[in-house]
């Protein structure tokens, strides 16, 4: 499995110095006095592959970097742990550290010109005000560990969480097209799941009314692909189109188990096919046989899903994420059982089985990681979401 993850188009990202993240980036930027270029990237996302093929192709951008900071490539999807802590509100993310780990500030997508401006700004400051950058370093951490305190403790409640939660999702609603929130639209199985539990507890209309438009919406918008089945990340507007073309493990398995039970629950045949689709769209393009699992996304590539079905081949299809995932191939364990069950689909259950024999063989040897392939468990630490 290959250090670093570039875009699959024509770059030269490569030509920076990248260091894999680990005690010894930390101690060359402690021994050569300089700060670090953290990038954290994914192989599914669009504007990380532009950062690759413009910004960090750019031979004034790759002077700068390899001379004055130590560079550090980061996988969001292979360390979490270290997305969670140093991401600045998306990805790819571009974040200067001290040589000590402390989080100075960042960003995320500038195209060449605006990126070698800020660059220039933190070298200036880097050499002639240090001061400065460490004590807002000191600050950021300081808001960031009191948000998360909040977050933790939650304000004080009379009302119970669920009733709380159910006058969240409902102030969210999007009446008009389906869903929750504004654009960028996602499709939130989660929450999806909760109107579910509600209408099944309650028995409340609305909340029925909220799933069927919110499932119609998304079956008869653009972040359902039908060709090839599957739901796409998000979409640009809040009326479901403008997707963006990305299709993730996780979100796929977590809608197909909406529709499926949405389907049983609203007694709606639409919806259990729209499960049925998806998880053939998994089992034909994401799942592995010989490793056997899931992996992890589908890349986005505009240009095959604007094909007519008839000129989609196997050929063109978008890039896989070449590694599976402990946590996402769970989930597959757990849909795909449930599943089997529903749809009266033994074959489900016999892939289920297959997958968890491969993470419990994992365990069983001791060498169970977030990240594998065919080639085996990686060097990557295990999450307790795994």
């Amino acid at each position: 499995m290959s250090e670093f993850r570039f875009s699959p188009n024509p770059n030269q990202a490569h030509l920076i110095n990248w260091q894999p993240w680990g005690p010894a980036a930390f101690a060359k930027a402690q021994e050569e006095d300089k700060a670090i270029l953290l990038s954290i990237s994914a192989v599914w996302c669009y504007w990380c592959h532009v950062m690759d093929e413009t910004s960090y192709s750019d031979p004034e951008v790759q002077d700068l970097l390899n001379q004055h900071f130590v560079t550090v490539r980061v996988d969001n999807d292979h360390r979490p742990d270290i997305n969670s802590r140093y991401n600045v509100g998306g990805w790819p993310t571009t974040a200067f550290l001290t040589g000590h780990g402390g989080l100075i500030g960042g960003a995320t997508y500038l195209p060449p010109d605006q990126f070698i401006a800020m660059i220039s700004e933190l070298i200036e400051a880097y050499t002639n005000d240090r001061t400065t950058l460490y004590t807002q370093a000191r600050d950021l951490l300081t808001r960031r560990k009191e948000q998360a305190r909040r977050a933790v403790a939650g304000p004080d409640l009379e009302e119970s969480v669920v009733d709380r939660v159910s006058r969240i999702i409902a102030g969210s609603y999007d009446a008009t097209n389906g869903g929750f929130g504004s654009e960028p639209k996602f499709p939130n199985a989660s929450i999806l799941r909760f109107v579910n539990h509600l209408y099944r507890t309650t028995g409340e209309k609305f909340y029925a009314a909220m799933l069927t438009k919110t499932l119609d919406g998304m079956l008869d918008g653009q972040v359902s692909d039908g060709p090839d089945g599957g739901f796409f990340r998000n979409c640009a507007q809040a009326d479901w189109t403008q997707p963006q073309h990305e299709k993730m493990l996780e979100d796929n398995l977590s809608l197909a188990r909406e529709f499926l039970d949405a389907g049983i629950l609203l007694e709606r045949p639409r919806y259990r096919e729209a499960a049925k689709q998806t998880l053939e769209y998994l089992l034909e393009q994401l799942y592995d046989p010989a490793i056997p699992g899931f992996r992890g996304s589908q890349g986005a590539h505009s240009d095959y899903f604007s094909l007519n079905p008839d000129q989609r081949t196997i050929e063109t299809r978008p890039a896989r994420d070449p590694s599976c995932y402990a946590n996402g191939n769970a989930l597959a364990v757990t849909v795909l059982l449930d599943a089997a069950w529903k749809l009266g689909d033994p074959s489900l259950q016999t892939t289920a089985l297959q997958v968890l024999e491969r993470l419990d063989g994992m365990a069983q040897t001791g060498s169970f990681s977030h990240v594998y392939s065919e080639a085996g468990p990686s060097g990557a630490p295990a999450f307790f979401t795994d």
